[in-house]
């Protein structure tokens, strides 16, 4: 049975959310978004909303519940309210009025996030569930911070005069050690089938958000550029995954060229929120150098399922040979955002401050990001008669430098 929902003076209850959504008018939804670009400059139409799913009445409840045990934003109960005022404004003609209404009903309905995956912990992050630990747990060392200053590997002093404040520098050995990493895991990427790319740090606003990342409002994580009208359009990038998404865009890839592996080192800038003291400074910070995993598969959750324990098989394998410990989590589902179907987390043993670190996850997105850039495959991608599906999209993070430097060197210190 439905639950009541009040809205102000009107009540949605299981009588009023009786009928069915009807294929006409799923159809005028469409036939209207799909004469619109939403940012007409880089060729992005309207996401491809499953709109027979989001507006069936019989499925309102298991999506308000995915949209509560996620902490989401999302208005599923407002969604419909707006297709019932669309029912109504239907009868009177008024092409203007359907119009605004379709709108208000498609800036819901981007913001409904991802199903999520059964085997996912319902709740908050302390719900995680641990599914394999790799290494032994060392004593405490001295930190990163202290090794370090004693060596003259990192350069703190002054920086906040000319960059931020949590920024770094890395000298000698501590530098070479950060290309030493990249080169160790671009090695092995290399060998599993994935093909590097380089990517642009600054994106259309657009893109990032087709990836499922706000990039407006108080609380995100986004730097956005701001000068005149042409620059305000774009954001500097927070992980190579959006530019990788974004190079996809709108393109159709044959059955038998997936699934399509891709990597890229990229700076990521983050506004980051300041964390602990005792997390040192190497661990939370506005811009640094990572190793991304991407990956498109076939539509299919089998498929994808089998693709996400794949990445995390290969995150174990890199991180395994680095004489640290660490322990794999399947996060809850306050912990997947929106884009996000299933997602592990990786956290490492930091022994100097005796506490652990997240050093890397990987998401299965299924088609969230798909339909927002419009990636699709088909068993001919030249006959336009074949069925086309939306793609599943994956992540994975293969070497977050910054952190792994603190847990490999807090980890293997030896000072006799």
């Amino acid at each position: 049975m439905f639950k009541i929902f009040s809205f102000g003076t009107r009540n949605f209850s299981k009588c009023a959310l009786r009928y069915q959504i009807s294929k006409e008018r799923v159809e005028l939804i469409e036939k209207y978004l799909k004469k619109i670009r939403i940012f007409d400059e880089i060729d992005l139409f309207p996401a491809d909303i499953d709109w027979g799913y989001v507006l069936n009445p019989t499925n309102l409840t298991s999506i308000d519940e995915n949209i509560r045990t996620r902490k989401s934003n999302g208005d599923i109960i407002g969604l419909h309210r707006l297709n019932d005022d669309l029912k109504e404004a239907l009868k009177t003609g008024d092409q203007h009025y359907i119009e605004t209404i379709i709108e208000a009903m498609y800036h819901k309905a981007v913001q409904l996030p991802n199903i999520s995956d059964p085997s996912s912990p319902i709740g908050a992050e302390e719900n995680a569930e641990c599914v394999m630990n790799v290494g032994e747990k060392k004593g405490r060392s001295p930190t990163v911070d202290q090794i370090a200053k004693m060596y003259g590997w990192l350069r703190e002093d002054h920086i906040s005069l000319y960059s931020t404040q949590r920024s770094y520098i890395l000298k000698k050995e501590l530098a070479e050690l950060e290309n030493a990493l990249v080169r160790y895991t671009l090695n092995y990427l290399n060998d599993k089938g994935f093909i590097l790319v380089s990517v642009p740090d600054i994106l259309h606003h657009s893109i990032i958000e087709s990836c499922g990342f706000a990039t407006k409002g108080e609380r995100n994580q986004v730097y956005k550029l701001d000068f005149m009208n042409e620059y305000g359009k774009y954001c500097l990038s927070g992980t190579s995954e959006m530019s990788l998404a974004g190079l996809l865009k709108n393109r159709i890839l044959n059955h038998d060229e997936l699934p399509l592996k891709l990597c890229a080192v990229s700076r990521c800038l983050r506004a980051e929120v300041s964390g602990s003291e005792r997390e040192g400074k190497l661990y939370r910070l506005h811009e640094f150098t990572k190793v991304e995993m991407f990956v498109l598969t076939l539509g299919d959750s089998k498929i994808s399922s089998l693709m996400l324990e794949n990445i995390k098989e290969y995150q174990t394998e890199l991180f395994s040979d680095l004489g640290i410990h660490f322990r794999v989590l399947n996060m809850p589902t306050q912990e997947l955002g929106s884009p996000a179907y299933k997602k592990y987390d990786i956290e490492a043993w930091m022994p100097g401050n005796q506490f652990y670190g997240e050093i890397s996850s990987t998401s299965n997105c299924h088609s969230y990001q798909s339909r927002r850039l419009h990636i699709k495959s088909s068993a001919d991608k030249t006959d336009l008669s074949e069925k086309q599906s939306y793609v599943h999209t994956l992540n994975g993070t293969a070497c977050a430098v910054p952190r792994m430097l603190t847990a490999i060197v807090e980890s293997n210190w030896d000072m006799v």
